[in-house]
């Protein structure tokens, strides 16, 4: 390089370091956060981590995805003795995980600029330049704000490393070609195979990178036609159909899960249509009030004979098509179109999650902001003028709205009251607010705030079963029978939410642990069946098992044996867990049925789970109970 060019190339990155700092300026009010939605209950078992062991367990204990995510989790074992300190410390390395991607993520734009025979001081412009835009859009901070989503950044981490050792080991190819590609080879099958056990969506590595092949980069003239073709195909192509093989999986959505979610798979994939059209504007002008985990997601049409929908639609095809068939003639545009879809082909189609999220654009933004980047540099003296407005322009904005979306988030009492004004019909907005009003402002305050949703929004009188709870627990010596003969009318025909499971279960809590006036355990089993009795709960295999397990909870609870295990075991004919081996063992063995307990413990060996990490976890808890069982039975003799 000449002297001009190394000094562009060292001001790239003194500039890149800066918005780094500026990003971590602006992300540090957020780092006074609370745990929110599901942080909580992924997590609770982070207090029994103690030693090796136990932070073995934890690890091996995820259920939030195929793979058990045991990466991400062992990351939060690593930070076990911060659980009670709050969430604060593990908002901080979220945050610097954040920062690392973005990091890594300018490598990789920087090597994949250069591959395209661009000069270094120009690649390190645009890497800079679209990686500082990337690290500081607030579309992407609740990635970082929602403690569980480190299964997101991580999985990224992991991805952008085995892309970065991608595009590393193809610029040696042409010196190479089989060190090169075999370099290749195993970077996807190790960034891939690590990604997963962070988040599923890691499968999507080999599709970037057949992404970038197929439309900014070119054939290693120095590898044969013929073998390139067949390495590409065994890959790159071969993943890619597993991935779709994976998503056509799910294209048969069960009647319950129907009656869940409130759409069918193709439904599902109509509304994303349209909700991928608002990522991209809120990507560019998304202001801090309409974001987050609290608003209301965007109004949808599941059908196509809606014009909104038709359309959305319509955009989408006509963008894929242009894109595969122009890709070579308009290779930057083509990657934003075919990298931003690609990203959202697990979580933004038909696999049946909730519609929407912001933090699934986290790497999939990643193609249109690149693309942007690299057309304005590197094109015509116009578009660099553009460029120098518009870059400086976006950076600041962004910050601004990042630093005040990091400071609402670090404020959560506040802020809760402030979504619950914005989003009066957000459940999540609203029932946070009511948990901060409890704790500051008093019972009576909260209970009011939950009255007032429930009237309105009568789908959502499951909430009720929350407001009999915390009148148990501060008002205990109150008349409850106007609260539990509206339970009795509205939950036949509530909305289903596991949390409404939570809330029954919490309740039972309040009632053991309390004297509460016309509460009994009789009457949470009679509410219990009367939510299983509800369509929309008694059909989800999920819900039965929970109900039965709650039910054995109270039988446990007023010493009838028989029941419980009865239930213990209805709740297992629905689905087995480390919790329900436990329950039903324990009853056995303090029972004194010592016998039963193992013959338990051997038939739930033969019923172990397929995830093999999931099968070490089944086998050691099943050791643990036989070991317990063995010493009870020991102390049971010894007594005698």
């Amino acid at each position: 390089m000449t002297i001009s060019e190394t000094t562009t190339t060292r001001l790239s990155l003194i500039g890149f370091l800066a918005i780094l700092l500026v990003a971590w300026f602006c992300y540090r009010p957020a780092l006074s956060g609370d745990f929110q939605l599901d942080d909580r209950s992924n997590l609770i078992g982070l207090a029994n981590v103690e030693d090796l062991g136990s932070a073995v367990d934890f690890m091996l204990s995820g259920q939030a995805g195929p793979t058990g995510r045991p990466l991400a989790l062992l990351t939060f074992a690593l930070q076990a003795d911060h659980w009670e300190a709050g969430a604060g410390p593990f908002l901080t390395v979220n945050v610097l995980i954040h920062l690392v991607n973005a990091a890594l993520l300018a490598a990789c734009l920087y090597l994949l600029t250069i591959a395209r025979g661009v000069s270094r001081d120009r690649s390190a412009m645009v890497a800079a330049i679209a990686a500082g835009c990337w690290v500081l859009m607030p579309l992407l901070a609740t990635a970082s704000f929602l403690v569980i989503q480190r299964m997101t950044t991580l999985s990224a981490s992991i991805t952008l490393l085995g892309l970065l050792a991608y595009l590393f080991a193809r610029g040696q190819v042409a010196n190479s070609p089989r060190s090169a590609l075999l370099a290749m080879s195993a970077s996807l099958v190790l960034g891939t195979g690590l990604a997963i056990f962070s988040k599923e969506t890691g499968l999507l590595l080999p599709l970037y990178v057949l992404v970038l092949e197929a439309t900014v980069l070119s054939r290693p003239t120095s590898v044969d036609r013929r073998y390139w073709r067949a390495w590409q195909a065994a890959f790159l192509v071969l993943p890619t159909l597993v991935v779709i093989a994976y998503l056509l999986t799910s294209v048969d959505y069960p009647d319950w899960l129907i009656t869940w979610r409130g759409f069918t798979a193709g439904e599902r994939l109509v509304a994303e249509s349209q909700i991928l059209w608002v990522y991209l504007h809120k990507a560019v002008f998304g202001l801090p009030g309409e974001l987050g985990i609290f608003l209301a997601g965007p109004t949808v049409s599941y059908s196509l004979a809606a014009p909104q929908a038709a359309l959305s639609m319509a955009g989408w095809l006509v963008l894929l098509a242009g894109s595969v068939i122009w890709r070579r003639r308009y290779p930057l545009a083509a990657l934003a179109v075919l990298w931003f879809l690609a990203g959202h082909s697990i979580e933004s189609t038909i696999v049946p999650l909730e519609l929407y999220f912001e933090h699934r654009n986290y790497l999939p933004i990643v193609g249109p902001v690149y693309a942007l980047t690299a057309v304005l540099l590197l094109g015509a003296g116009i578009h660099r003028r553009v460029l120098a407005v518009l870059a400086p322009v976006y950076l600041v904005t962004s910050a601004l709205f990042l630093y005040s979306f990091a400071s609402m988030s670090g404020e959560p009492s506040t802020s809760s009251r402030y979504w619950a004004f914005r989003y009066p019909d957000s459940v999540r907005a609203v029932t946070t607010m009511a948990s901060y009003q409890l704790t500051e402002e008093g019972p009576i305050r909260a209970l009011d705030t939950l009255d007032q949703f429930v009237i309105r929004k009568p789908e959502h009188a499951y909430l009720r079963i929350q407001e009999l709870n915390i009148r148990c627990m501060f008002l205990p010596g109150e008349a409850h029978d106007v609260v539990i003969e509206e339970l009795r009318r509205e939950l036949p025909t509530v909305e289903f939410t596991y949390t409404a499971g939570t809330m029954l279960s919490q309740l039972l809590d309040s009632v053991v642990a309390t004297n509460c006036n016309g509460v009994g355990l009789e009457q949470v089993r009679e509410l219990a069946n009367v939510l299983q009795g509800n369509p929309h709960y008694g059909l989800v295999p999920g819900y039965n098992q929970f109900h039965h397990k709650l039910l054995a909870g109270i039988a446990r609870q007023q010493d009838d044996f028989d029941t419980t295990v009865e239930e213990l075991e209805k709740a297992i004919s629905f689905q087995g867990s480390g919790e329900l081996n436990m329950m039903i063992v324990t009853t056995l063995a303090g029972a004194g049925q010592f016998d039963q307990a193992n013959a338990f413990i051997s038939a739930a060996l033969d019923d172990e789970p397929r995830n093999p990490l999931q099968r070490i976890a089944w086998r050691r808890n099943l050791a643990s109970l036989s070991a317990y069982v063995d010493e009870l039975e020991r102390y049971s003799r010894n007594d005698e």
